[in-house]
C-alpha cells in the first residue's frame, strides 16, 4: 500500500519530467520553476542526493538563461552598429547623388545633353562587353573620355570618372 511519501515522490518526479519538457520547448524560466518545486518536495522527503542533483540542473539552466539573454544583447548591439554604418553609407550616397543632380541642373543644356550621351554610351559599352566586343567597348570609352575632358574643370570636375574609365580601359586592353 503506497504511503503519503510515495505520492510526494511521484509528484516530484512528475515535476522533473515537466521541467524536461519545458526545457525541450526552450521555456527555461518555467523549467527552473518546476525544478524548484520538485526540490522543495525532495527536501520535505529528505532526499539529499536528489536535492543536489536538482540544484546542479537549476544552476545550469540559470547559466543558460544568462547566456541566452547576453547573446541576444550582443547580437542586437552588433546589428545596431552594422545598421548605423549602413545608414551612414546610404546618407553619403544620397548626398553624392544630390550633389551630382544639383551640378547637372546648373549646367547649360549642351552639357546636359553630353552627360545623357555619356550615360547611353556606358550602357552600350556594358552590353558589348558582356558579348565580348572589347575593341568596340574601348572605342566607346575613348569617346566618353573625350567628352569628359571637354567639360571645363571649374564648372564641373569629372576627374574621378575619368580615372575610373581609364582603369576600366586598361583592364579591357588586357582582355584583348
Amino acid at each position: 500500500m503506497p504511503g503519503p511519501y510515495d505520492e510526494l515522490e511521484k509528484e516530484a518526479e512528475n515535476l522533473e519530467k515537466q521541467s524536461k519538457d519545458e526545457f525541450k520547448n526552450k521555456n527555461f524560466v518555467s523549467a527552473i520553476s518546476l525544478l524548484e518545486e520538485a526540490q522543495e518536495i525532495y527536501s520535505t522527503l529528505g532526499f539529499q542526493g536528489k536535492i543536489r542533483m536538482i540544484n546542479q540542473r537549476i544552476a545550469q539552466l540559470k547559466n543558460l538563461v544568462k547566456y541566452e539573454t547576453q547573446d541576444t544583447v550582443v547580437r542586437t548591439k552588433g546589428e545596431e552598429i552594422f545598421q548605423q554604418r549602413v545608414d551612414k553609407v546610404l546618407k553619403e550616397k544620397e548626398m553624392y547623388v544630390d550633389k551630382k543632380l544639383s551640378e547637372q541642373k546648373a549646367l547649360p543644356p549642351e552639357m546636359k545633353r553630353k552627360l545623357e550621351q555619356i550615360g547611353l554610351l556606358v550602357e552600350k559599352a556594358d552590353k558589348e562587353e558582356k558579348v565580348g566586343k572589347y575593341s568596340r567597348v574601348l572605342g566607346r570609352y575613348e569617346y566618353i573620355l573625350e567628352i569628359y575632358k571637354s567639360f571645363p574643370k571649374d564648372v564641373i570636375n569629372f576627374s574621378n570618372e575619368i580615372y575610373e574609365i581609364e582603369k576600366k580601359m586598361s583592364t579591357l586592353r588586357s582582355k584583348q
